[in-house]
């Protein structure tokens, strides 16, 4: 299919920092840490992150590199940007735990289970499991789980977390699920947005799918959710709460400093598609668009003058986009 334009990319000086998580908390001006009700402000223009948790930010480079160099990279089973949350597998497991954070919570698990319909007794590939939020509860929903993640550490850590029936988790990449047999769905949950070739892990996860089988993607939406190139502002005349978009078609691969201010911080990378693109790598796959639903903060900001400009905002930009396939 043909490619989303290229435009040059002219940064903006930096916005203040935040930290965030896996999901990517919801950011309005002014609002406390995640895990805190929101209140208002007149802060403008507060800079939203990425995917799992992610800090100061380096020079936003394009997707673009050589077909034959990333053949080579796929068959070593490597990257190009360094993908592995295996460094900051702690520090990830010491703000998301067992169950999530609220939003997770609130938002994903429940949007997720209701959109895939897990049935009693099927078996369900995980990938990007992370520390296992979402496959222990796809095991309490009775399904026969694998998990799998690319981070040792994270794998650890999800088996410290009991759930009946057990998980079965393993530490690997997403695309080397070949021998693992064949699942009646699958599902990604908020981790695409930092896989580099999403292409072959689909194509992977369709293969070990049974005819009919269901994958599910969930993520930071696309339109409204970009690192860097998303922000939100105040019209004082109007007193509405908007979202500004500085980008959106341009495939980009977002280098991130995870812990900014730590001169031997970890950095990963967040890849932002459009709408298009990623809808057309799932056609490529051979899967067909089943599902397609967009998710929407819980929160309610504390009386101020600006709380009825933030909760008409909140109902207006999805936080989430979830991707219903199907194998044909």
């Amino acid at each position: 299919m043909p490619q989303p334009p290229r435009r040059p990319f002219r940064p903006r000086p930096s916005p203040p920092r935040e930290p965030g998580s896996r999901e990517q908390g919801e950011r309005q001006p002014g609002q406390r840490e995640q895990g805190s009700r929101p209140q208002s402000s007149s802060e403008q223009g507060r800079r939203e992150y990425g995917n799992r948790p992610q800090g100061n930010r380096e020079p936003v480079k394009r997707e673009f590199g050589n077909r034959a160099q990333r053949k080579l990279n796929r068959a070593q089973g490597g990257h190009t940007h360094g993908t592995s949350w295996e460094k900051s597998a702690d520090w990830y497991d010491g703000i998301i735990g067992e169950r999530g954070s609220e939003l997770y919570q609130a938002v994903v698990i429940p949007g997720a289970l209701n959109l895939l319909a897990p049935k009693r007794g099927e078996r369900v590939l995980d990938l990007g499991c992370g520390q296992g939020v979402f496959s222990r509860a796809l095991a309490q929903a009775g399904c026969q789980v694998t998990g799998v993640d690319a981070a040792p550490t994270l794998i650890q850590k999800a088996r410290t977390y009991p759930v009946k029936p057990p998980v079965r988790y393993l530490a690997r990449d997403a695309a080397q699920i070949e021998d693992l047999g064949e699942f009646d769905a699958a599902s990604a949950i908020l981790c695409v947005q930092n896989m580099e070739h999403l292409d072959v892990v689909s194509a992977a996860a369709a293969k070990v799918l049974k005819p009919g089988g269901r994958m599910l993607w969930v993520v930071n939406h696309p339109a409204f959710r970009i690192p860097r190139q998303t922000s939100w502002g105040n019209d004082e005349a109007t007193k509405i709460q908007y979202r500004r978009i500085d980008a959106y078609s341009s495939t980009l691969s977002i280098p991130i400093i995870m812990h900014p201010g730590r001169p031997d911080s970890e950095t990963t990378t967040s890849f932002h598609r459009s709408l298009q693109t990623l809808t057309g790598t799932g056609f490529g796959a051979g899967l067909r668009l089943a599902g397609i639903e967009e998710w929407y903060s819980h929160k309610e900001s504390q009386p101020g003058p600006r709380a009825k400009a933030e909760n008409r905002a909140r109902k207006e930009f999805p936080l989430f986009l979830a991707l219903l396939w199907e194998k044909r």
